[in-house]
């Protein structure tokens, strides 16, 4: 078997000018990397976003979009220096894709014989949204996939990527059929594909460390916009512990991509990549990015045990389910808050018990909101909160409840964030059917603006404007209720001095 030259890229990043734009390592990209390596290939990791950070292109004034990141030249520098085998890109959300096809049309110009594959959440969902259009002929879903028209596009990965691209590279290696690698997804006719079952990995200890050494982590301290925008330190450990959530909401893309057994890895295997990477990159924060870390109770306990004994500050940026373990609950937050968690983030999602039921298909009786954010204050964590308003069939007057609701909680800080409608899930699918758009089209040039209309407001804009004041309102609460947990919260931070006060309100849009 020959040894491969693999590039994996992350696009440029379409995101808001002025905005608080998220980025930190591709976990995903890591893994797969290391598992490549591990069978004699050469990998190289890079991220176009990253690497040209300071760099905006104008992309839609209107809704103050931006694309950041490298300019062409750059991205052709970065391909022709390597001049790989095969280039792979992580498309994770739908503001990527764009760039994704650029990036392969200049992979293709530079030399056509380079093998182009695309992964990540994004394609996954495009696959689960055609396997829909075929059964139901009535749901508006294209009757093939679209990311896959794109020439430039060789083939897809869904799913999974770590035990499906090693099988693809090796039999690309061999010069072997490729037909059978697990999560294969390729078009062989107008409107026809392959498209595999995805691999599922149940032994997640076969997972390698991840491969931070081949990614800019320097870069990434230094911008410091990590999952959590109120972080501790700016030198971030995002790890995940484990895959998969037994819930169903149907805003959620997480049951389609990973399942709903969760499964863990050990927790020696999960100690032995923090341990190593918070010595080896001066870690000041561990952001655990599990889907839901709170699910196991066991194996929650457990790595609180060890957390403790490295001493540093963590926390779950993704929210955590309300209403696990109740009568142990306070002891489960008080576990966390001992091995160094500074703050719980709990998803809420609606504060109105219809909404919950009817609309989100969340197993969540109101009655345990209160409770557990009290319990989790008790216990010495900060208690974030996740709410999500403008679901199709919910009323204005349910929305205002949920902002009275989520007021009154107790919670120290609120992100009330506008429905996204992402490929892949339940309301997707039924925003499409219905067509529901504001525009009466899907706009996907738009980014974390309102695209489904909403019931009392007469345009997106509007809708956005009241959803930021209703952020600024909620996170301004802890200040009058509290100043010094506020102080803590907020005023705390490594190399960060800044009074913040009512006029600032650029703080709390996306706490």
């Amino acid at each position: 078997m020959r040894k491969l030259k693999v590039l994996l890229v992350t696009p440029n990043l379409k995101g808001i000018k002025d905005g608080l734009n998220r980025i930190q390592p591709p976990l995903g990209l890591m893994l797969i990397a290391q598992t490549l390596m591990n069978e004699g290939h050469e990998v190289k990791i890079h991220d176009f976003a990253l690497e040209g950070w300071e760099n905006r292109s104008d992309l839609d004034l209107k809704n103050n979009l931006v694309l950041i990141g490298q300019s062409d030249k750059e991205v052709a520098d970065v391909i022709s220096n390597f001049a790989p085998d095969v280039l792979g890109i992580s498309v994770l959300f739908q503001n990527l894709i764009e760039h994704a096809q650029h990036v392969a049309k200049i992979a293709k110009s530079i030399n056509n014989k380079i093998q182009v594959f695309v992964g990540g959440n994004c394609i996954s969902n495009a696959v689960v949204d055609y396997k829909f259009a075929i059964a139901d002929k009535k749901s508006n879903l294209p009757d093939y996939i679209p990311y896959l028209e794109d020439k430039n596009f060789d083939c897809a990965i869904a799913g999974e990527g770590e035990v499906a691209v090693k099988q693809f590279i090796n039999a690309l290696a061999s010069d072997s059929d490729i037909s059978k690698v697990p999560g294969l997804v390729k078009k062989i006719g107008e409107k026809k594909y392959i498209i595999n079952p995805t691999a599922r990995i149940h032994f997640m200890d076969m997972l390698p460390r991840p491969a931070r050494h081949l990614v800019n982590m320097e870069k990434y301290f230094e911008i410091g916009n990590f999952h959590s925008s109120k972080s501790r330190s700016k030198r971030v450990l995002n790890v995940m512990c484990s895959r998969g959530c037994p819930e169903k909401c149907t805003f959620c893309t997480t049951p389609a991509m990973w399942g709903q057994l969760t499964r863990w890895r050990s927790i020696s295997h999960i100690m032995e990549e923090i341990k190593n990477d918070v010595r080896d990159y001066k870690i000041g924060e561990i952001q655990f990015d599990d889907d839901t870390l709170t699910v196991n109770k066991k194996m929650l306990f457990a790595l609180c045990a060890e957390l403790e004994k490295v001493g540093v500050p963590w926390c779950t940026p993704n929210g955590t389910k309300v209403n696990y373990h109740l009568k142990e609950q306070y002891d489960m937050y008080k576990a966390m808050a001992d091995s160094g968690c500074y703050q719980l983030t709990l998803a809420c999602e609606s504060g109105v018990q219809r909404v919950l039921d009817k609309i989100i298909n969340k197993r969540l009786p109101l009655e345990t909101v209160k409770p557990a954010i009290e319990k989790a204050k008790r216990a010495g964590l900060l208690v974030h909160t996740f709410w999500i308003i403008g679901y199709p069939g919910e009323t204005y007057d349910e929305i205002q409840q949920t902002i009275d609701f989520a007021m009154g909680c107790g919670a120290d800080s609120f992100t009330f964030s506008v429905l996204t409608p992402l490929s892949g899930t339940p309301v997707y699918r039924q925003t499409l059917k219905e067509n529901l758009w504001w525009d009466g089209k899907e706009n996907q040039n738009t980014f974390r603006s309102s695209l489904v209309k909403v019931d009392g407001f007469s345009s997106a804009q509007e809708f956005e404007n009241f959803v930021n004041q209703a952020n600024i309102k909620a996170n301004l609460l802890l200040k009058q209720r509290d100043p010094k947990r506020f102080d803590y919260k907020y005023r705390k931070r490594t190399g960060d001095s800044t009074a913040l006060g009512e006029k600032d309100n650029s703080f709390v849009k996306q706490t």
